[in-house]
């Protein structure tokens, strides 16, 4: 009799048990339930939308049609020599971004890895360039490159290395590099900082047992540092590459909607807040899209690896 109570008792215990395996199983889940509600409600539901909007008639001046019309948008986005154009400035700013992030970057990371005092002061100007918002910048640099009260005209006018005034901004192919200028100074600050977290992780041991076998300051950076440094390189340019292909504030504040200096996402602008053609902007904005897309995945395979100390 007992025993066959103690068999009833366990078998009562058996759904609790269940709820209880059930429970532990499933509360990782309950923690990423956020995060990917998070992603479904600002990212694949704008995305699915945005997909759907550019197969589809979306003009503010044909308000009555809304007929699926396949890729014809992008076909038209394409055909397009103004996005053309601008897709091809955009290249010349994502070159300027990424090759001015990692040839000035990378020395500036050595030097303020190298230097220690004064480097917070130091760091905390070289971040004022990023924390200012993009349209700040431009106004910024529309003020160095007035041609009547700049700051450049009036010190090459002082070194006597211009004969007179020059108009920078001129709406000539020449203009995209004035503005990468601009692009640069706001790309460098948090590319450096990322460059330079990635030499402060690497131990200083691996530094000491080189110089113990004979290892010379060129040799250690050649065959230490920068090895381990290519994460935060592939990070660092990632995000140089993003915000060169996505730029927007500066060359609408320097040199507004002129064709020799626009960008992709001016293009897009103009598409849908212009035009009012909402199919091709958002037909453009995925070629964006796919373009940052591509060059993130190119340089994390490229240039990113695993390291281990």
């Amino acid at each position: 009799m007992a025993a066959l109570e103690n068999v009833t008792r366990e078998k009562a215990k058996e759904p609790r048990r269940a709820r209880a395996r059930f429970g532990r199983a499933a509360l990782p889940y309950g923690y990423v339930v956020p995060a990917f509600l998070f992603l479904v409600l600002l990212v694949f539901y704008p995305l699915l939308l945005s997909l759907y909007s550019s197969v589809h008639t979306d003009n503010l001046l044909l308000p009555g049609e809304h007929a699926f019309v396949g890729l014809a948008n992008y076909a038209a986005v394409l055909q397009d020599p103004a996005f053309l154009e601008a897709a091809g400035n955009t290249v010349v700013y994502f070159l300027f971004a990424s090759v001015g992030a990692l040839v000035l970057g990378v020395p500036m990371a050595f030097w303020f890895h190298a230097v220690h005092r004064g480097r917070g002061f130091f760091l905390a100007l070289l971040m004022l360039p990023w924390a200012i918002p993009g349209t700040v910048t431009g106004l910024l640099w529309s003020f160095i490159y007035n041609p009547v009260s700049g700051l450049l005209n009036a010190l090459l006018r002082t070194f006597h290395l211009i004969p007179h005034y020059m108009v920078w901004l001129n709406g000539s192919p020449s203009s995209r590099l004035f503005v990468g200028v601009s692009l640069i100074w706001q790309v460098l600050p948090l590319t450096v900082i990322i460059f330079l977290a990635g030499l402060e992780s690497i131990p200083a041991s691996l530094y000491e047992a080189a110089a113990v076998d004979g290892c010379t300051g060129w040799q250690a950076v050649r065959r230490i540092t920068l090895p381990l440094l290519r994460p935060a390189l592939a990070i660092g340019l990632v995000e140089a590459g993003v915000l060169g292909i996505g730029v927007f504030d500066q060359i609408y504040v320097l040199a507004g909607y002129a064709p020799a200096t626009k960008s992709a996402v001016i293009q897009t602008y103009l598409y849908a807040f212009q035009n009012l053609n909402f199919g091709q902007g958002i037909s453009a904005a995925m070629f964006v899209t796919v373009a940052t897309l591509l060059v993130s995945v190119f340089y994390l395979r490229a240039v990113y690896r695993e390291v281990s100390y």
